[in-house]
This record gives structure tokens, sequence and C-alpha cells, in this order.
């Protein structure tokens, strides 16, 4: 499985962009070894950012950016969609032929997201095909038959036992073989659940909860999940919810292992953009954690449906 981390260019990450300067150097280092990274069209359509992505030899995943858009009441425009993937293919990541583009999905319309794939791909730009939580599994049923690489969306703000519950069924009916392994490669928009990251042979997952996390004052570990860290968050004053209200030994642990990884902990409590580059850091740990523990990329539904 591939972790993809969702905008570190937009968020001015990246060499010569803003937020890269206020990091130290070690900071830096951590930040462009970010091995796996998407954007969002909605965003990066913007020639500067298409610029940074080129001067740093960026191979980036493409979402469409619709669900974005869709909430900001902006409407994308298919065809200079698909001109947008067909001249920056450069930045561009491609596996086994594989551009690693999202269709420009049409929110609450499976028709239309469909529709808009064959459109895409009549206008040259041969998108990966996305089927949305709830849609009708026909739709799923065709994608899976005639596409080597599809995605899933619609998950974003789903409890993780719903999300559970419906993932179990799609990928055991839709998506794995009589010996649970993946028909295709599959990749999962917005997860922020490590149990459904680690439940099903995706693919690859993209997450924005690491800046999301760095926002409300906490830094992800891969071994310990979220830490809140900042001097400004309200669960200082909580007992065992901060890392100063931690018992004596708990917090010299981590406090030692922050060291240990190259980070200090006051700037982590001061400075919101260590907090980011640490994120991006215990992201990629966590992928290869992920990695190394799961085996075999298989999956068995625990509970087998009759019909």
């Amino acid at each position: 499985m591939n972790l993809f981390c969702a905008a570190v260019y937009t968020n001015a990450y990246m060499p010569g962009q803003n937020r890269y300067v206020k990091l130290t150097e070690h900071e830096q280092k951590l930040v462009v070894q970010t091995p796996h990274i998407l954007e969002s069209y909605h965003y990066v359509g913007k020639q500067k950012f298409v610029d940074d992505m080129r001067r740093e030899g960026a191979k980036v995943f493409l979402d469409s950016g619709a669900f974005s858009a869709f909430h900001l009441g902006v409407k994308i425009d298919i065809t200079e969609y698909c001109d947008y993937i067909k001249r920056n293919m450069d930045i561009l990541r491609v596996e086994d032929g594989a551009v690693m583009a999202s269709v420009l999905d049409g929110i609450g319309d499976p028709l239309v997201t469909y529709q808009n794939q064959l459109e895409m791909e009549r206008q040259g730009a041969k998108p990966l095909p996305c089927f949305h939580f709830g849609e009708d599994e026909r739709y799923l049923e065709w994608y899976v038959k005639n596409y080597p690489y599809i995605t899933i969306g619609g998950m974003v703000g789903r409890p993780t036992d719903d999300l559970i519950t419906w993932l179990d069924r799609v990928w055991s009916k839709y998506m794995v073989d009589g010996s649970g392994r993946p028909r295709l490669k599959v990749h999962a928009f917005g997860i922020t659940s490590v149990a459904v990251m680690e439940r099903y042979p995706w693919y690859s997952v993209d997450s924005s909860s690491w800046i999301q996390a760095a926002a409300f004052g906490s830094i992800f570990t891969a071994k310990h999940g979220p830490i809140a860290v900042s001097s400004k968050s309200p669960s200082r004053h909580d007992h065992g919810r901060h890392i100063t209200t931690l018992s004596g030994p708990e917090r010299l642990y981590l406090e030692q292992m922050l060291a240990d990884q190259g980070f200090d902990p006051a700037r982590l409590a001061e400075v919101y953009e260590s907090r980011a580059a640490y994120n991006l850091f215990g992201y990629r740990q966590l992928n290869e954690i992920i990695n190394n523990a799961k085996g075999s990329n298989t999956f068995e539904n625990p509970v087998q449906e009759l019909f």
C-alpha cells in the first residue's frame, strides 16, 4: 500500500514555498523525502503550483477536486481539466501505464461520474474511474471488469464502523477473488482511520490528516497515534491527554523518542510548521509499519453473505 499525503504543495511545504523556509534543515530534509503526494486540481490548477511541482520534479496523484469545488459552489470545466492532465503529464505519477489522475466526479450522481469517465477518455485524458460510498453497485461491477485501477470515494466524514460494514461487502463481492487476492488496484480517497487502511488490500490511499492534526496542535506518531503537543491546546489542562499531562515516565519516553527522531518538543509545542513536518514523517513511518505487518495482500470477509 502507498499512503499519499494530500496537499503538500498547496500547503506550501516544498522548496521555494513560504512554509518550507520556516522549517529547520532536518525538517526540510524529511519533508522533501515524502514519497507519495496527492494534490487537487481545484487548487493546483493554478500555474504557480504547476511551476513549483515541475521545478521539484514532482510525480503526484491528481484528484479532480470535485468534492471541494462542489462544497464551494464552483464548477470545474471538464475540457479544461482534461487539457490540464494532457499538458502536465510530466508532473503526474504513472504506474503500469495508468495515469494517476481521477475522473471528474458527479457528486451525488454516479451516472454523471460514469458519463464524465467516457467523455474524458474521448478527450484523451484516460482518468481513473471513481465509485462512491452507497452508490448503485452495478457501476462498481462495470469498473472492476473494465479497468485495472479504480478509486473509491465518498468516505470522508463517515463513521469507521459504517465504512467497515460497507467496505467488507464491496471488497468481498467485487474486488477480490476466491482466495482474497485483489482483482485490480484500488485507491481510497480521504482515509483517516488506520483500521481501514490496515483491513483491506488497498494499492493506495490518501489522507490530509497530517495537516489537520498539526492545525489542531497534535503530532501523529506511527506507533502511538496522535499526541497533543501544542502549548495552546485545550487538552493541556486534561490529565493524560497532552504530552505535558502524561505520567513522568511516559513523558520522558516520548520526549526522548522525539529527540532521537531529530525533533525538539519545545519547538513542536510552538511552531505549527514543525508539527506538520513531523506528521509527514510520521505518516511515512505508518506506511512502512502497515506494509511490513500485512504479510499477505489479501482480504477475507469474516461475515459471509448467503447470497
